[in-house]
């Protein structure tokens, strides 16, 4: 993989590790606690939208061109949730194996390089963790320790 989708690989497993260490350390009940949200109001679904929505980044690097359409999770377990975003990375990764850098996805008309399209899927993830962060605050769900210590949440 060239260097610089290798470098975005990098920050996107900084932040895919944080959603998995929610999914894995906290109990059902708080990944189930109704958060001051309209839609996406538990920590669950928004990590079930983090795996559809990644899904459609991943589909668009085959098709050369992003659509938000996916279909709902068969099964939203922790094992099945963790599962699927392991699968999607591992495609991400080998599908980008073979990536120069020049390749080009059409987002709603416009031409978006692979590091636009990388980038921007990153981005997503990372405000779904600060939503996640900001509702566990709200919702008085105890950040696990290991993301407490990774974001230097402690002060």
């Amino acid at each position: 993989m060239i260097v610089s989708l290798q470098a975005q690989i990098t920050d996107w497993k900084y932040g895919r590790g944080i959603i998995k260490s929610f999914i894995t350390m906290l109990n059902d009940s708080d990944l189930d606690k109704p958060l001051p949200r309209k839609n996406l109001n538990t920590i669950r679904k928004q990590c079930e939208e983090l795996i559809q929505i990644q899904s459609c980044y991943v589909e668009a690097l085959e098709t050369k061109q992003i659509q938000f359409n996916y279909q709902p999770l068969n099964d939203v377990c922790k094992d099945f949730l963790l599962a699927e975003m392991d699968k999607l990375d591992s495609k991400l990764e080998t599908t980008l194996e073979q990536f120069t850098g020049c390749e080009k996805i059409v987002w709603f008309g416009d031409e978006w390089n692979i590091h636009q399209h990388i980038s921007a899927m990153i981005g997503h993830e990372q405000m779904h963790i600060g939503q996640i962060i900001a509702f566990c605050y709200a919702a008085e769900i105890s950040i696990p320790d290991n993301i407490t210590n990774t974001m230097a949440l402690n002060g």
